[in-house]
């Protein structure tokens, strides 16, 4: 099952949105940038993968493992959020656990879980 496009943050102007106006969330695998938008009916994301995690095929990895986190878990997220999710070096050595573990604890402390 996939993600549905309406929950993707693609252009760049909205990721400069979010890093400008939103707040930043550090975690041990990810940082999370957190912005509330008061009319949306649901929650968005947008995922950064940098050359800092290795080569391209450990970072489509990471996106992979992160986007099914967020796919399985997104229920959990309140509807008026959007998110950027931003990988660090570490997350190359993280298992599945891990960076879930990781991105809930980090998202549980900014407040954008559902209660």
């Amino acid at each position: 099952m996939r993600l549905p496009s309406r929950l993707r943050l693609k252009a760049s102007r909205d990721f400069a949105q979010v890093r400008e106006l939103g707040q930043s969330f550090p975690g041990r695998f990810v940082v999370l940038g957190v912005q509330k938008v008061a009319d949306q009916s649901h929650f968005q994301f947008g995922l950064i993968t940098t050359r800092k995690l290795g080569h391209a095929v450990v970072r489509n990895r990471i996106r992979r493992l992160l986007r099914e986190i967020i796919r399985e878990k997104q229920a959990l997220f309140a509807l008026d959020v959007r998110l950027v999710v931003i990988a660090r070096w570490r997350a190359a050595e993280a298992s599945l656990e891990d960076l879930q573990s990781d991105l809930l604890k980090t998202a549980r402390r900014a407040g954008v879980l559902k209660a």
